[in-house]
């Protein structure tokens, strides 16, 4: 009696591929509370199923001509469970994702303090204390994609060199950006949320570098930009391929390339140009935009004796002011620096407070948690005499201290009826600092001035030991 007859399957037809856009990776994060979209390649006409885990229904769509495919995946709340994405198409291979997160997704980008591992890793120098913070770093709902330097002189759809998808632990952390790694630790810790880290920053770049063509219409001023430093080409190439990524957000770290625009106030336009530019590529409303200002830092430091630089110039004080100014765009967030800056080191070390900062301020703005997320803002000031009271905007300025309760750095000047600024005495008073101009100031006080110079590092703060503003009360030349 002859046997059971064996039925072979017809083999997979090795001509037929099946690719899923190569940001979308095993062990990433998919952005909770929005639809996902997916797209991938295979032959033209063919028939694509896709099955996510936490979704009980399949999905299918047909590749269009040129064999694309496209579809979107229903929106799903967090979950820190590993998920899995199954892609199948006729007679081709089957694509498996595992290990998926659903959590919040934030791009991170910006020049080099933004790339700066966390890790000592030349150029720079590792985080403060870095052996013990990667040692630390068990934090397997942080996921972290980073991506290489892609100039491109028109829009990529696609990234065009390797980057991976990593889950953090002290085997990974150290090649993250340090100030991402620190966002997301606060963000994750805070929400219990996942969170996915893109980060998409290139060392010595400007700000036009990563603008799209489109952004450099917002202003007539910008024109002369568009066409230097490598415009637009970073954008093409590792932000134009994110676009159609559901996302939370942007965090930034940037300005050292742009310190020497003349005038100045072009970097708020180019921020601000920016920031309108990127928004209207991701097509998903107003999405938050936080970013840090510059630390102090004197290029000129080792120039003068003592070392230290001129410390009356004032033009990278001007530049901070340019940022700051960029706060008037809705929706965004400037985290203060003037207390962990190094003035010989444009890297400073101490990433911590900035990433924290960054993160309080979505955790404020964008979670609508009740945290401070502001340190000392100057709102006016009154003279009597020889003094000055210094008022704050309401809620910024309670419990004001110093670090470690060191004595106050005298970073205050005043400028008499000759416009010309002499350094005061300052103490604090409750919620108040009152400044006592010497006696070669000619009174009344016109205009107050703190930590407007180049490289001061700051030691005032409030009870959230969040460092206080920079602020200049005059729009003076000098």
């Amino acid at each position: 009696m002859p046997g059971p007859v064996k039925v072979t399957p017809p083999p997979v037809n090795p001509g037929i591929e099946l690719t899923v856009g190569n940001i979308f990776q095993s062990n990433m994060v998919v952005q909770r509370n929005k639809p996902l979209n997916l797209w991938g390649t295979t032959n033209p006409g063919l028939k694509v199923s896709i099955k996510v885990s936490w979704d009980a229904d399949s999905l299918h769509t047909v590749t269009d001509s040129l064999g694309i495919w496209k579809i979107t995946v229903p929106q799903s709340a967090a979950n820190s469970n590993p998920q899995t994405i199954t892609i199948k198409a006729d007679n081709a291979n089957t694509v498996l994702l595992s290990n998926i997160l659903i959590g919040d997704v934030w791009i991170c980008s910006g020049q080099s303090n933004m790339v700066m591992e966390v890790d000592s890793i030349p150029p720079f120098r590792g985080v403060t204390n870095y052996p013990a913070e990667i040692a630390a770093a068990n934090y397997p709902t942080i996921r972290a994609l980073t991506l290489q330097s892609d100039l491109e002189v028109s829009p990529s759809y696609t990234l065009n060199l390797p980057a991976q998808w990593t889950v953090c632990s002290p085997l990974t952390v150290g090649d993250m950006s340090g100030v991402a790694y620190y966002f997301a630790q606060k963000l994750t810790t805070s929400l219990n949320v996942p969170i996915g880290i893109i980060v998409s920053a290139v060392n010595g770049t400007s700000c036009q570098a990563w603008m799209s063509t489109a952004s450099f219409q917002y202003s007539s001023a910008l024109v002369g930009y568009s066409d230097i430093d490598n415009a637009t080409e970073l954008y093409n190439g590792m932000i134009n391929p994110l676009i159609n990524l559901p996302i939370t957000g942007f965090i930034w770290y940037q300005g050292e390339n742009n310190r020497y625009n003349n005038p100045v106030s072009d970097y708020t336009k180019l921020n601000s140009a920016l920031i309108l530019g990127w928004r209207a590529a991701f097509n998903q409303g107003q999405l938050p935009f936080y970013y840090v200002q510059m630390p102090p830092f004197a290029v000129d430091y080792y120039t003068t004796t003592p070392n230290g630089g001129n410390t009356t110039l004032n033009d990278y004080a001007k530049f901070r002011e340019a940022q700051a100014n960029v706060l008037a765009v809705p929706g965004t967030g400037m985290a203060i620096t003037m207390d962990v800056g190094e003035p010989a080191n444009q890297h400073p070390q101490n990433k911590k407070p900035v990433g924290e900062r960054l993160a309080l301020l979505a955790l404020n703005n964008t979670y609508n948690q009740n945290v401070q997320c502001y340190g000392p803002k100057y709102a006016s000031f009154t003279a009597n005499a020889n003094t000055a009271t210094i008022n704050f905007v309401a809620g910024t300025a309670n419990g004001l201290n110093t670090i470690n309760n060191a004595p106050l750095k005298q970073y205050f000047f005043v400028a008499g009826t000759n416009h010309a600024f002499i350094q005061a005495s300052a103490v604090i008073s409750g919620s108040q600092v009152i400044v006592t101009a010497p006696s070669n100031v000619p009174l009344p006080i016109q205009a107050i001035r703190y930590a407007f110079t180049n490289a001061p590092v700051t030691n005032l703060q409030n009870s959230a030991a969040l460092p206080m503003e920079p602020f200049r009360t005059d729009n003076w030349d000098n």
